[in-house]
């Protein structure tokens, strides 16, 4: 049986909290696994500088000698005198030149599509930007979180669905956005601020797994009340901005019939080694069907 293997990594946080070892081990292992995809969901960077952006260029262009790669930018791989500018500046070419602001390192360096989407044999990944800094979408009651919290606009809804569409009828769903939709157990936050919204749409489109970052906390999530069929996987940090108590951590996603296998893969000492598996029945057993169509 044929199995489709995603490596899932975030945070890297190229800059002062990088952590070297853990990244040529983690480059390393993914060479091991051959994986048919990389997914990297957001903060590439530390600061948003230049100098940041070209180390995470040099090690993605190392990453994909040995596998296709997606990536989403994250919340600190925008400029946010940009976003603080696009809603100061009302309508017009301004707000358009604020916009392209915000973005402009990330788009020089990393890539100019913001919500990019990738198919390979068994699974497509469509990669949604949730990174806005202080915007309308993302306010919050909680002034620690602004710029901080992201959101899942309407457009990228529609960037997804026509990636899904064009897809193959039997490749397993995936979204992979930066903030994490389910609070941390250890950080009780969340980074999503329309989350009901946004799990609604997802699950509409038949959508099977989510891949986030953002809470430098391993988790993997089900929310079979609400959005039966839905899985969510977040990623740790490979940084050294650690939570109490967390080690840095990657997941690994395994597609394998009607089945879908993430395994977490913890830092521990000097590699990173399985630390917990969970198994879960695909959506549909397996054919990529919409609820609507069930």
């Amino acid at each position: 049986m044929i199995v489709t293997q995603i490596v899932h990594i975030s945070d890297l946080h190229f800059g002062r909290p990088a952590a070297n070892e853990r990244l040529e081990a983690l480059k390393e292992l993914i060479a091991d696994i051959s994986p048919e995809a990389v997914a990297i969901s957001g903060d590439l960077t530390q600061r948003c500088t230049n100098r940041e952006f070209t180390r995470a260029k040099e090690y993605l262009r190392e990453v994909e000698e040995i596998a296709p790669y997606v990536v989403i930018p994250g919340n600190h791989d925008i400029r946010w005198l940009g976003a603080v500018a696009r809603n100061l500046g009302g309508a017009g070419l301004f707000r358009k030149k604020a916009h392209d602001f915000k973005y402009s390192r990330y788009i020089h360096h990393i890539s100019e599509e913001l919500s990019p989407s990738l198919e390979v044999p068994g699974a497509v990944v469509a990669g949604l930007n949730t990174a806005h800094g202080i915007s309308r979408g993302s306010l919050t009651t909680r002034l620690r979180d602004l710029g901080v919290i992201g959101h899942v606009k309407k457009r990228d809804i529609e960037i997804a669905r026509d990636a899904f569409d064009k897809s193959s009828p039997e490749a397993a769903r995936i979204v992979m956005i930066h903030h994490n939709p389910i609070k941390g157990d250890s950080s009780g936050r969340h980074g999503l601020a329309n989350t009901k919204q946004a799990l609604s749409s997802f699950t509409s489109m038949g959508v099977e797994l989510i891949l986030c970052g953002h809470d430098h906390e391993e988790a993997v999530h089900t929310s079979e009340k609400t959005f039966p069929g839905l899985v969510i996987s977040t990623a740790g940090t490979i940084s050294n901005r650690l939570r109490a108590g967390r080690n840095s951590s990657f997941n690994l996603v395994e597609i394998e019939g009607d089945t879908l296998h993430l395994v977490t893969h913890t830092w521990q000492k000097k590699g990173f080694l399985p630390s917990a598996e969970r198994s879960f029945p695909r959506r549909s057993g397996g054919i990529g069907k919409t609820a609507n169509s069930e």
